[in-house]
């Protein structure tokens, strides 16, 4: 059984959807703390917001100029990820002040089941919020380019994802 082109065709718009919210994700963790993925991601402007939007400026710029992007549209879609990045440092906040009150009531000599679950919840909270924001995100980013530059981000996609063996 083949695939239809119409099948194909939907697959590479999933693709560039994914490779959209890869770009938006991938500047959002440059945000992240430098050692937050143990080995993966260690990146010394994870504790500097303003490097972390510079990091983020040159990565939109560097992917939407493989697919010919217009001044216009780079701008366009540099707005949308860099508020993104923006609201992943906020989390990125929450996150630590949390993970000191985990570590405060780690240290207590009876440890509250209910606060840690709290905690968790919390995070959980925050982290979904976060990641409807990314949804909107390359949604958002997505509708700026042409269907033509989406199909380009999937070959491009496709072959850094060959590329890199994953």
């Amino acid at each position: 059984m083949t695939d239809s082109p119409t099948r194909r065709s939907l697959w590479r718009e999933i693709l560039a959807g994914a490779l959209l919210c890869a770009l938006v994700l991938g500047v959002a963790l440059a945000a992240a703390p430098p050692d937050a993925f143990a080995g993966h991601g260690r990146h010394d402007w994870g504790g500097d917001p303003e490097r972390a939007q510079k990091h983020a400026r040159f990565m939109t710029g560097f992917v939407l100029d493989e697919v010919d992007a217009t001044p216009e549209q780079t701008e366009q879609v540099t707005a949308i990820v860099l508020a993104f990045v923006q609201e992943a440092q906020a989390l990125r906040e929450l996150h630590q002040e949390r993970r000191e009150l985990l570590l405060a009531e780690l240290s207590r000599p009876e440890i509250s089941r209910e606060s840690i679950q709290a905690l968790r919840a919390q995070e959980l909270a925050s982290i979904d919020a976060l990641s409807q924001k990314l949804a909107d995100a390359v949604v958002d980013a997505a509708s700026i380019l042409t269907p033509e530059q989406r199909a380009r981000l999937v070959e491009y996609a496709e072959e850094m994802h060959g590329r890199h063996g994953h």
